[in-house]
């Protein structure tokens, strides 16, 4: 184990032991390649030290250019000189500090994030983290994952998941030094929230709260947009299932907004693609045969002695599930699907239908993860931190 990543594990746990937040580090606009951008303070204040040494402070309104150059980091206030340095902090001067970032190339969205700023000069290119508590972190996370209009016990389920993600994979892109990326690789994450006062309630009220199994592992708290009436095991999408992760029967899911959906693909368009799958057939094939009518979730589709996965024909043909059947139809074969996802774990559109039926957070997440224990990652022993 490298010193860095002792050193951070030991802070990390002293901070268990206290029982506070944790900072967390998080890569922005992950995976792009940025060469230069546009920082402003919009809100508040920032230190930073030039290469020279000289400690400077942008306020609000206030703008730096930043560009990589002979592997550099280069930097102009406003329309003052260039100074250049191999790493650039950006410190907050008070509680509330704001900073905008806009990439220029390549262009990408202007976006607003709280506390610190890391920005790194490596193979060529500006690594941009930003250092914060974990739980104002998650409130950033939590709007974009569910959106702005929700109940509040939803906030509170959402919250809870993606904090359980976050402690679960706290070392994921360690080696790259930082602790998340802010892409769907992890967890989306785009900037503060936007002063959603149930999402920062949602954070306040289940504060260090996640999910564990009952040798009180952090899960693999998997999560999809819906059902379509039944969730599946863990099993029939990875390689390995969880025993907390088992198909639920889900009411909760039927008539949402992505509850069905529908396909339709030429009969000789389905059966090339199942020959590249080596299926056999007659001549002319029986296109009944190729039928098929998932009531519930099933793993393989099968025609005679030749099977295929479900979720594998969802990938290939990029469809909204593998929870569907198939009929034949002039020339055509029609997909009637149900659900948007994997499939595995708690179905978002089924929560917030529970929680509008006014079901508590903690009955929502028992209903969709079996056997599992909410609780503080403050409690956690040291055994169960780290795990990826």
């Amino acid at each position: 184990m490298n010193n860095s990543k002792l050193l951070l594990i030991l802070l990390f746990l002293s901070v268990f032991s206290k029982g506070l937040s944790i900072d967390i580090r998080i890569s922005l606009y992950h995976p792009h390649i940025i060469h230069s951008l546009m920082i402003s303070c919009f809100e508040g204040g920032y230190s930073y030290v030039t290469g020279n040494g000289e400690i400077k402070e942008i306020t609000q309104g206030q703008q730096l250019f930043l560009k990589n150059f002979n592997d550099e980091i280069w930097i102009r206030e406003d329309d003052q000189g260039w100074t250049h340095t191999s790493q650039l902090f950006l410190s907050r001067t008070s509680g509330q500090s704001i900073i905008s970032i806009k990439p220029a190339s390549p262009v990408l969205p202007e976006r607003n994030y709280y506390s610190n700023l890391e920005i790194h000069s490596v193979h060529g290119s500006l690594r941009v983290i930003n250092v914060i508590d974990l739980e104002s972190y998650l409130m950033g996370v939590v709007e974009t994952e569910a959106g702005p209009s929700v109940p509040i016990d939803f906030y509170k389920v959402q919250t809870i998941i993606c904090r359980t993600y976050a402690i679960r994979n706290f070392n994921r892109h360690q080696d790259e030094g930082y602790n998340l990326c802010d892409n769907v690789h992890c967890q989306s994450y785009k900037g503060r929230n936007k002063w959603n006062e149930d999402v920062m309630i949602a954070a306040e009220v289940t504060e260090g709260l996640i999910l564990t199994d009952s040798d009180t592992m952090p899960i693999v708290a998997a999560f999809h947009s819906n059902s379509g009436g039944e969730t599946q095991g863990a099993e029939n999408i990875w390689l390995n299932g969880q025993a907390y992760l088992l198909p639920v029967l889900d009411p909760f899911s039927i008539d949402q907004p992505n509850a069905k959906w529908e396909r339709s693909i030429a009969a000789e368009e389905w059966f090339n693609y199942l020959r590249s799958k080596y299926f056999t057939f007659d001549t002319p094939p029986d296109t009944m045969a190729y039928q098929c009518s998932q009531k519930h979730r099933m793993k393989y589709y099968i025609v005679d002695t030749d099977t295929l996965e479900y979720n594998k024909i969802r990938e290939d043909w990029n469809l909204k599930s593998s929870f569907f059947s198939i009929f034949y139809h002039d020339s055509d074969f029609i997909f009637i699907g149900k659900g948007y996802g994997h499939g595995v774990g708690l179905s978002q559109e089924g929560a917030i239908n529970m929680a509008r039926k006014g079901y508590h957070f903690t009955e929502i997440l028992n209903y969709y993860y079996h056997d599992i224990m909410i609780i503080s990652y403050h409690d956690l022993p040291p055994g169960s931190l780290f795990q990826e």
